[in-house]
């Protein structure tokens, strides 16, 4: 494929490592050579300082040596005059270079300074008192003036330094210059390489695209498109073609089925409709026909026969049903004690244990020197019982947990009621804590939740925290609801 996309993008590559490889080797000799320059002044430069140290660091050993016969002393002068012997160079050519010069007659004014250096030693050993001190004077002369030498050395050389610099310096500015043309001409080589590949590969994939977006609507007629391209978008376009004719065929296809299909769907719908009025005749029928005392008298009926037939289960769920119903019938009014509201919650805990034995665990913890001091709006708590056990636990596996805790804080009465079920999302706990008007229609699922959290506003209406729902997904709920006792309700 040699003129697939992948091959040129591939030849375009190595051109540019090329270019990017000769451009760093030219730039990495220009800086070895710039360093080797900057190398070679500065060890010359070091080694006069070296052969300086060395100097001054005979003469307080020597010093002392002369003035206290020190064994210690004498060990580190020999040591000092091993080390300059040592460093300085034996092959010593005569160059035309001044400040070879100076170094060649430095080395020969040390080995002077060593041979002088020996006598003082060996005239100090022999007590030889006027000769040491004469030779000792004469030394001092000898090492000031190699340490003038050194210094004339130095400064040469800075000066040579200084020269060489500027011509480093004009090196420098030609390698900048250099790296910029360099890299300018990568550049502009890269881009015409880019625009070309692009252009390539852009005109085609747009050409494409118009003839798309014809086809997205609903124009087959289109004719079709051959490009001289890369060999992938050559083939993308005749893909192109060949998707054109098969969606042509597919959707006079599916014209067809959806012309069957509407026929069958509107006719499931008249027989839906005519289901559900059914239903709802049926529904409308028992409820007209059934009132609540007669539910309840049928009820304890149940209750009755149930004993009689030793199923103390089921007069267990029977008793407990009708305790949760006589509760419904007998509060009438908008507040109740709280032990009545906490007394209907325990009889649906129970039918729920009843119905959930192995899968909800309920729990009810509640301050018992508070539940005769306080009343709440009637049928609050147990709705929202209610909704747990309806939402909560839909896509959990094993054991639900809800729990009702009702407290006093002076002076708010806390009632919570907490699950580990799957949560509610953002969205939906902003909409319910939202209050609505008289005339907004409730959430058929959430119906029970809805209508607790609407009539708490309406009977604390000055009261912004009244109700509140924390909930995290896959972690639980929690509703709470705090009624300050010292405000009155409407």
């Amino acid at each position: 494929m040699k003129n697939s996309l992948r091959s040129r993008l591939f030849v375009y590559f190595l051109i540019s490592m090329v270019i990017i490889i000769f451009s760093m080797g030219f730039a990495l000799l220009n800086s070895l050579n710039l360093q080797h320059i900057a190398d070679r002044r500065f060890e010359d430069e070091q080694f006069l300082q070296e052969l300086q140290f060395n100097l001054d660091d005979i003469q307080e050993p020597l010093n002392t040596y002369l003035t206290s016969y020190s064994s210690s002393s004498l060990a580190t002068l020999l040591f000092i005059i091993e080390t300059l012997n040592e460093v300085v160079p034996n092959q010593r050519p005569v160059t035309s270079s001044n400040s070879d010069l100076i170094k060649r007659e430095i080395y020969f004014l040390i080995d002077s300074y060593l041979i002088k250096l020996n006598e003082v030693i060996e005239q100090k050993r022999g007590r030889k008192v006027q000769q040491y001190i004469n030779s000792y004077s004469d030394l001092n002369v000898l090492y000031n003036y190699i340490s003038s030498k050194i210094n004339d050395a130095s400064l040469l050389g800075f000066r040579i330094q200084l020269a060489e610099y500027r011509r480093f310096l004009e090196l420098f500015r030609k390698m900048q210059l250099y790296g910029i043309l360099q890299i300018l001409l990568a550049t502009a080589f890269a881009f015409s390489i880019l625009m070309r590949t692009l252009n390539n590969i852009a005109n085609p994939m747009y050409q494409l695209s118009l003839m798309a977006a014809k086809l997205s609507k609903g124009n087959f007629d289109i004719p079709d498109i051959h490009f001289n391209s890369v060999t992938e978008v050559n083939q993308v376009a005749e893909a192109f073609n060949d998707m054109k004719l098969n969606i042509r065929h597919y959707v006079d296809e599916l014209h067809k089925q959806k012309e069957i299909e509407q026929q069958v769907l509107t006719e499931k719908y008249r027989n839906l409709e005519m289901e559900q009025l059914l239903k709802r005749m049926e529904l409308y029928t028992m409820q007209a026909q059934m009132n609540p005392h007669f539910l309840f008298n049928t009820i304890n009926t149940g209750v009755q026969l149930a004993i009689m037939e030793d199923a103390d289960r089921t007069a267990e769920y029977m008793e407990n049903l009708a305790a949760l119903f006589r509760y419904n019938i007998r509060e009438k009014q908008f507040f109740v004690p709280l032990r009545h509201e906490l007394e209907g919650l325990k009889s649906y805990y129970n039918i729920l244990k009843i119905r959930f034995p192995k899968t909800l665990k309920l729990i009810l913890n509640v301050q018992d020197d508070i539940v005769d001091n306080f009343t709440c709006p009637s049928m609050i708590i147990q709705p929202l019982v209610e909704n747990s056990v309806l939402h909560a636990f839909k896509k959990k596996e094993g054991l639900g947990t809800i729990t009702v805790s009702v407290s006093y804080i002076d002076p708010v009465l806390l009632i919570s009621v907490r699950d580990d079920g799957s949560g509610i999302a953002k969205d939906t706990v902003r909409e319910l804590l939202t209050p609505h008007t008289h005339d907004y229609k409730l959430n058929s699922r959430m119906m029970g939740l809805e209508n607790v959290i609407q009539r708490c506003y309406f009977f604390y209406p000055d009261q912004k925290d009244v109700i509140d729902i924390k909930s995290s997904q896959a972690i639980g709920t929690e509703i709470q609801i705090r009624i300050h006792t010292e405000v009155k309700h409407v």
